[in-house]
């Protein structure tokens, strides 16, 4: 939510690159969700890492998950070529705020992206993992810059009628993104080295995804 005073309306090029990462989700909802239909076995969405959806073989039954496994991958195909346009797009625009981190941010979440279009029991597992970690610190890292930015910019350099609700807000949203990003990889961290005494990495995985496309929503497009 932006005051009128000092209002600067958003560029054409921000606009397309908020469309282009609505759009972007909307693909990753609607992959995971088919993933999951086709799953050849009951799919523990709170037990299971959402890399099991993608592998060439399910996960506790070993049945043949070919079907799955191909949504996965063009799923996310199509999420990295999304992504790596907009790296494009923020490192062609000098008149964009930021465009450098947020270049390099979106780099990193297209190379994620591809990374996960690998099967996790494929022979190279490490791109997979590799690309697991970057699609979601990422997405939560690029996601927090934009958050983060778009408080100082309103509340600290001059914005000074925007509401106290409105202030209220965006701390609290740049909280619980930064929050969820450091308590996912802290978990995530735990889970691959020495394994969890609950599973939470996979329900904090889940969180973090739909918590990042949740708070996007909220960002006004010229903070993009």
């Amino acid at each position: 939510m932006s005051s009128t005073k000092n209002y600067e309306p958003p560029l054409r090029i921000q606009i397309t690159i908020k469309n282009i990462f609505i759009v972007m989700a909307y693909i990753l909802i609607l992959t995971l969700f088919l993933a999951i239909f086709w799953y050849p076995e009951r799919y523990f969405a709170f037990q299971e890492h959402i890399s099991n959806l993608g592998g060439m073989e399910s996960f506790t039954s070993k049945l043949s998950n070919t079907t799955s496994m191909y949504i996965m991958i063009v799923g996310f195909g199509v999420c990295c070529l999304l992504a790596l346009s907009v790296s494009i797009l923020y490192f062609t625009n000098k008149q964009l705020r930021g465009r450098i981190p947020k270049g390099i941010l979106t780099l990193i979440l297209a190379f994620g992206a591809a990374g996960i279009a690998v099967p996790l029991d494929h022979p190279l597992r490490i791109l997979h993992l590799t690309g697991a970690a970057c699609f979601i610190g990422g997405f939560a890292s690029f996601n927090a810059y934009l958050q983060i930015s778009s408080t100082i910019r309103k509340h600290v350099k001059g914005w000074s009628e925007v509401g106290k609700g409105d202030a209220i807000w965006d701390a609290l949203l740049s909280l619980i993104v930064v929050g969820i990003l450091v308590v996912y990889f802290i978990f995530f961290a735990w889970d691959q080295l020495v394994g969890g005494i609950a599973p939470l990495g996979p329900l904090l995985q889940k969180i973090t995804v739909f918590a990042m496309i949740f708070s996007y929503y909220f960002i006004d497009n010229i903070d993009i």
